[in-house]
């Protein structure tokens, strides 16, 4: 897990399932969570994003009177997806199932395994 980054367990944890640029800064991950997930931005939910190959993630919250994104990349492999049933934008997520996206690793049979499977987020296009 990150130094910097602390997770809530009273948080909501909210999954973009669609592929974003991480060019997109503070306004334009705003623009997607208000006209796509249809959440107000100043709640204190969180809000993850993910690039097409999963590599990276941006994580979007607003909290004490300003906007944080933290961003991080992996050095091998890919976040892996909790198991996600429906076709729905976005995924409530717990803070537990964050920490493991977080952290490169998956829960496999009772133990931490790191992932090497690649599988396309929601709506893209291979």
């Amino acid at each position: 897990m990150s130094k910097i980054l602390s997770l809530s367990l009273d948080a909501n944890f909210y999954l973009y399932r669609k592929p974003v640029k991480m060019s997109r800064s503070f306004d334009g991950l705003a623009a997607l969570i208000r006209t796509e997930l249809d959440k107000d931005i100043v709640h204190g939910d969180v809000f993850i994003f993910l690039n097409r190959q999963r590599t990276t993630i941006k994580v979007f919250v607003y909290e004490k009177k300003g906007f944080s994104i933290f961003y991080r990349r992996l050095d091998d492999g890919s976040f892996q997806l909790p198991a996600i049933v429906g076709d729905n934008v976005s995924y409530r997520m717990t803070a537990e199932q964050m920490m493991y996206m977080l952290s490169g690793m998956t829960l496999e049979d009772g133990g931490y395994v790191k992932s090497e499977k690649f599988e396309p987020l929601h709506g893209a296009h291979m």
